[in-house]
């Protein structure tokens, strides 16, 4: 089985760039890879469906591994839930307090792309 991966947006100068890869599923529920691109786990580690989720990732680049949790909140502030679960997944995979990082306030694809679609 293979998934259509997460889709990310970039605002560059003269329009915006648009990344979607392909996930192949493996034997776990909600785990998926794909090595050829140098992703080695994608992995759901929690969600509730509607609101956030807790993914790790595992990802290759040359000959060194790098490994992310993120939080993915379909609202501005992440839940008090989701944030508890993102503490607890990072700490129990081993990142220190120092090592996380909070992005600006996302931009949505039509206002990252000049509120016109065309231009992703």
């Amino acid at each position: 089985m293979t998934l259509r991966g997460p889709s990310h947006i970039f605002p560059r100068p003269g329009g915006c760039h648009q990344s979607t890869v392909e996930l192949l599923k493996q034997e776990s529920r909600w785990v998926f890879e794909n090595p050829s691109l140098g992703i080695l786990d994608y992995r759901v580690l929690g969600t509730n469906f509607k609101d956030y989720a807790v993914v790790f990732t595992q990802l290759e680049f040359g000959d060194e591994v790098f490994n992310t949790v993120s939080l993915y909140s379909r609202t501005e502030m992440a839940s008090h839930e989701a944030m508890q679960l993102f503490t607890k997944w990072s700490q129990g995979l081993g990142f220190l307090s120092q090592q996380q990082a909070q992005l600006q306030k996302d931009l949505s694809s039509t206002e990252a792309c000049g509120w016109d679609p065309g231009n992703c």
